[in-house]
């Protein structure tokens, strides 16, 4: 009867345990998606957690309480059971009392351990919203029950942290843990990769600059506005894209930007025109002017376009919203353009990869390979490269990171046009 009474008192100790853990660990979105769906408890749950030191407070009572009664009564009532088996033994009959009573002690702290505060925690852990909308009930009747009490530990403890001026926190998750949570959604097939990678450029949107989603001026198409008619024309007739800059000898000395379809309109008209006077004056951005700031402006401006200068006024390239747009769904190829992929896997396993893909690629194919975009003044794979070795490199040329090897395949002057990455095996410890 003893035996049964004290495992009694274990179980509760346990329960007040899986209670504590089930509560705190809880996510205040998940019980506030199960109190709407209907869940029963999940309310209750919800004013427990929010009132923290009132649960706290309940549950210590609880524990205070079984612990009490379980160490006065057990250490009493079994030790002196086992008091006689002891006294057998000739040597140890005068100390009989004192072992019998240390040994039911050691007992009774480790079963309260394993079956009244580890399995209980574990359990509680393993899905504690599920495990807290079904004890909340409980606790909050057992806290109604020692309302004098657990209102006295409560008030203590709110005096206290008050006088060493400790506020509670509120819950509040952070950038990082919200793309580590999508990540293991992912992982787990919660959510489809696509979705995954649409979430990650949502995110590495907020933290870009205009050098980061430019253009650069060397793939930049333009006209030459002192050129001839005949050759403003040839070079309007080859462009790709529906508008183009206009300068007047460099880039550096750009005028605005042509809408085509404003120049054929003209064209076809059969008056006499100049290209000068169809000019639209473009958005003037600083390639520091964040990714935000860019859209509002293309909003607000008919032209969609804007010229990133750098802190000297000189051109460094274009932003559009069809950069905008590519940097938070990828790559959207112009009507007849064919866009090359930023990297092929081979047959042995390494990629190929142009040296002017997005930086960003990078995570897709290197496992912890992270891009803070506040941080880093490269936008491509060639700048990581470069930043890394801190030199323009040579063909040949090899870097290792993050156990990956990446070797130089092909250089365009002085710039990187192909860059093989492959995995290097890590080698046995010895």
């Amino acid at each position: 009867m003893e035996i049964f009474i004290l495992l009694i008192l274990i179980l509760l100790n346990g329960f007040f345990s899986l209670s504590e853990i089930a509560i705190v660990s809880s996510k205040t979105a998940r019980l506030e998606q199960l109190k709407k769906s209907g869940a029963r408890g999940a309310g209750i749950a919800l004013k427990l957690r929010d009132d923290s030191e009132m649960f706290l407070s309940a549950v210590q009572v609880g524990i205070t309480l079984v612990g009490l009664i379980t160490g006065a009564y057990g250490g009493i009532s079994l030790a002196d059971e086992v008091a006689p088996l002891i006294s057998k033994i000739e040597i140890l009959r005068p100390y009989a009392s004192g072992i019998s009573m240390v040994l039911i002690m050691v007992l009774i702290t480790y079963v309260t351990i394993v079956i009244g505060e580890l399995v209980p925690k574990t359990i509680a852990l393993s899905n504690p919203e599920k495990v807290a909308v079904r004890i909340a009930p409980l606790i909050n009747f057992f806290s109604r029950l020692f309302y004098p009490f657990v209102k006295l530990l409560s008030g203590s403890t709110k005096l206290i942290t008050r006088m060493f001026g400790i506020e509670k926190q509120t819950e509040q998750m952070t950038e990082y843990e919200l793309r580590q949570m999508i990540k293991t959604a992912s992982l787990e097939g919660v959510i489809e990769e696509e979705q995954t990678d649409m979430h990650a450029k949502v995110f590495n949107f907020s933290d870009k600059r205009a050098k980061h989603m430019m253009t650069h001026r060397i793939e930049v198409e333009w006209i030459d506005l002192d050129e001839s008619e005949e050759e403003i024309r040839e070079d309007i007739d080859n462009c790709q894209h529906s508008k183009i800059v206009c300068a007047r000898e460099s880039l550096d000395n750009f005028d605005g930007v042509l809408h085509i379809r404003d120049y054929y309109k003209a064209l076809l008209s059969g008056k006499d025109f100049k290209v000068e006077d169809l000019i639209m004056e473009p958005v003037v951005i600083h390639e520091k002017t964040s990714a935000q700031k860019i859209l509002e402006l293309l909003k607000q401006n008919t032209s969609q376009f804007c010229v990133v200068v750098d802190e000297y006024g000189d051109f460094e390239g274009i932003v559009t919203f069809h950069d905008i747009m590519e940097n938070l769904v990828g790559l959207i190829p112009d009507e007849g353009e064919v866009e090359e992929p930023d990297y092929f896997v081979r047959d042995d396993g390494s990629i190929l990869m142009n040296g002017d893909a997005q930086v960003e690629v990078l995570s897709e194919i290197i496992e912890g390979f992270d891009v803070d975009f506040e941080q880093i003044d490269y936008a491509t794979v060639a700048g990581f490269i470069i930043d890394q070795i801190n030199e323009i490199p040579r063909e040949g040329d090899k870097m290792n990171y993050l156990n990956f090897e990446f070797e130089i395949m092909d250089m365009d002057g002085n710039r990187i046009d192909k860059v093989l990455i492959t995995k290097q095996e890590k080698e046995e410890e010895e």
